[in-house]
């Protein structure tokens, strides 16, 4: 509410704040109850002692919010695609600073009625045209926007409250010089790999494989089989095919009527030429503007559904063989066709696709297991001294150069994808020992050795160039964290003393801290009414 009322916009919170993620998401899955025993008031979205948080005071947050991202990202912003996570935010954040006014009253932080006057007297709609304090106007604005001035008075307190607190957990934190540039070091590091890829994923054309390998395969391990048929059922599968021949005559689909009707005209001449009795491929020759299949005819050859666009396909799968079309107008113009065959969907016998299935998936383990193997004597290779790009070039195996790189939190490194154990390894790799002897996973049955090649540090000049601003953004981080971790000691304190209440229902089962609503019986708020009617959970729900 501070920072909102303080550029006389709508009455509340900024909801966009440093550390409202992951920690407090997680609230609204966490069981908790009324310590009163009684049911929540109608309405009440939080319930933390005696302080009551109002779906009202969600439904402000999330205005706000949804505001900001409309001055932020104009027409791209997506408001209905993107209202249940802003739902989610927009309660996080209120909570984040329920929490902090009630740490800083255990903290013996207090708000009084002189702060909350000079507050209100600071702000522009508390003052008349001639910027005098204007007491019935003031009145007014809180009446409107908050029901009673009492109620207005405990939000706003709580706000100084949770700003107070927040700037003594700030005022608790700090952060050296010498922890800034070890920070930049290790933000700027740099390493260059040689990598050697062991890709045992694919099927190998030189790989002998028994032709019984995949009916033992699927005796000993028949719900792998199974799956694994399961998975890949449409591509075991035939769809339903049509073999259809066309007439295109083009037109941009933003051009005029007159042109349109032109179009038309000519291909309706075409269909006529044909019903009279001309060779459908013959008059495609000379009429088609498709490029691609005038030359034939105008023959398409067979396809599948969702091959083109929806009005060609819908006519194509509807006509009989030998039958035409009426026009068709698609984006590329209008369209005469003609079915030639059609073939009807058909689906693999189970004993035909598991036994194709577990050939292949024998073939698979032979050569992951040779991969595997090849990685194992490239690593003993290493440990016994030789360079790591010598025994791969003995062995003949890939030898990949990737870009240099930096530490990343996902682990991403160019041309090998994420690889996590694989990066912190290469950090710790030196000039000294450039290869560990490691065999690294890149995801199933693919392997990975490496080599420094070249490591790069920050010199002195670059990290004292950055110390301000990493400074500054290494201490931004820390307040976060410790910030969080007060409120979560607080929140697991709250929870087990049964004095935090919290119910949040909405169609969030993409977002896991949501997948799992509150069920203590005496909990009934319900956020879902934020949220437009399509994406309400099943009123059945309890």
């Amino acid at each position: 509410m501070l920072d909102v009322l303080r550029r006389g916009q709508r009455w509340i919170m900024p909801i966009i704040l440093v550390g409202i993620g992951v920690p407090f998401a997680v609230y609204f899955g966490a069981q908790g109850g009324s310590n009163s025993g009684q049911p929540l008031d109608t309405g009440v979205a939080i319930k933390l002692g005696d302080r009551s948080i109002s779906t009202r005071d969600v439904q402000r947050a999330l205005d706000v919010q949804i505001q900001q991202y409309r001055q932020a990202l104009g027409g791209q912003f997506d408001e209905r695609a993107a209202l249940p996570f802003l739902v989610n935010t927009a309660a996080s954040a209120v909570l984040r600073d329920a929490l902090l006014a009630h740490l800083g009253e255990k903290m013996g932080l207090s708000v009084s009625d002189e702060e909350l006057r000079a507050f209100v007297g600071r702000q522009s709609w508390s003052r008349d045209a001639a910027g005098q304090y204007d007491a019935d106007q003031v009145k007014k604005v809180i009446v409107d926007n908050w029901g009673t001035e009492h109620a207005f008075a405990r939000r706003l307190s709580d706000d100084l409250l949770a700003a107070k607190m927040q700037r003594l957990i700030e005022a608790s934190v700090a952060i050296s010089d010498a922890e800034a540039r070890d920070a930049i070091r290790y933000e700027r590091e740099e390493v260059q790999l040689l990598v050697v890829r062991l890709d045992g994923s694919q099927p190998r054309t030189d790989l002998e494989v028994p032709d019984d390998a995949g009916k033992q395969l699927a005796a000993k391990d028949p719900a792998r089989v199974r799956k694994a048929v399961e998975d890949r059922r449409a591509e075991l599968d035939t769809p339903e095919q049509v073999r259809a021949r066309h007439i295109l005559v083009a037109v941009d689909a933003a051009a005029d009527d007159a042109t349109k009707a032109a179009a038309r005209a000519k291909l309706e001449g075409a269909k006529k030429r044909i019903e009279a009795g001309e060779d459908f491929a013959a008059v495609a020759k000379e009429v088609s503007d498709d490029p691609g299949s005038k030359a034939g005819g105008g023959d398409l050859g067979f396809f599948k559904r969702g091959a083109m666009v929806s009005a060609f396909e819908d006519s194509a799968f509807s006509l009989e063989p030998g039958k035409l079309s009426g026009i068709i107008e698609t984006p590329f113009g209008f369209h005469l066709i003609r079915v030639e065959e059609k073939k009807q969907a058909s689906e693999l016998p189970y004993s035909e696709a598991s036994a194709r299935i577990a050939q292949e998936l024998a073939r698979a383990d032979a050569a992951a297991a040779v991969q595997r193997a090849e990685a194992e004597a490239l690593s003993a290779a290493v440990k016994g001294g030789q360079a790591l790009e010598d025994a791969a070039r003995e062995k003949g195996a890939t030898i990949l150069r990737p870009a240099a790189f930096r530490r990343r939190a996902d682990g991403f490194i160019p041309e090998l994808g994420s690889a996590p154990d694989l990066m912190t390894a290469a950090f710790s790799l030196t000039r000294e020992k450039p290869a560990d002897g490691v065999v690294y996973s890149l995801g199933e049955n693919v392997y990975a050795l490496a080599q420094l090649i070249d490591k790069k540090t920050p010199t002195p000049e670059e990290i004292e160039a950055a110390l301000p601003v990493e400074r500054d953004r290494v201490l931004a981080e820390r307040r976060t964290a410790v910030e969080q971790a007060w409120l979560e000691g607080e929140r697991k304190r709250l929870e087990a003393t049964r004095c935090l209440g919290i119910r949040v229902e909405t169609p969030l089962a993409e977002l896991s801290p949501l997948a799992k609503p509150f069920c203590s019986s005496d909990l009934v708020v319900d956020l879902s009414a934020l949220l437009p009617e399509a994406e309400k959970p099943d009123a059945a729900k309890s």
